[in-house]
């Protein structure tokens, strides 16, 4: 089976890596759809998107992120990535990205010091 295999060149440019988007689909209606970086430009971008019918006719994102922070000798590693109105990025956890690829499902891989995760 073939897969998509972005590098740390594409994933560390954030003008580039925030315009690349994935979504995944189970058969019941709920999605996860987000950027490559894992930060969420749009609103439905989430983690866990579902749709609640006796709620109202709208998904609802039940979880928008998970923000890892990798403590090393004492130092914090923000794995997050969070685009601001005013622009601002923060954390930058993008940084720490080294590969992210995908088969059959998503996979991102970080290297905070001489560490792999």
């Amino acid at each position: 089976m073939s897969y998509l295999k972005f590098d740390r060149t594409t994933l560390s440019n954030l003008d580039r890596s925030l315009q690349l988007e994935y979504i995944r689909s189970n058969r019941g209606g709920a999605f996860n759809c987000t950027t490559l970086v894992g930060c969420n430009t749009r609103k439905y971008h989430g983690l866990l998107v579902v749709p609640l019918p006796h709620l109202s006719r709208h998904n609802h994102i039940l979880l928008s992120s998970l923000d890892a922070t990798v403590i090393q000798h004492g130092a914090e590693f923000n794995l997050g990535v969070h685009l601001y109105g005013d622009g601002t990025v923060y954390p930058n956890g993008h940084k720490y990205i080294r590969e992210y690829n995908i088969d059959k499902m998503p996979r991102t891989i970080y290297r905070v010091g001489g560490v792999v995760l």
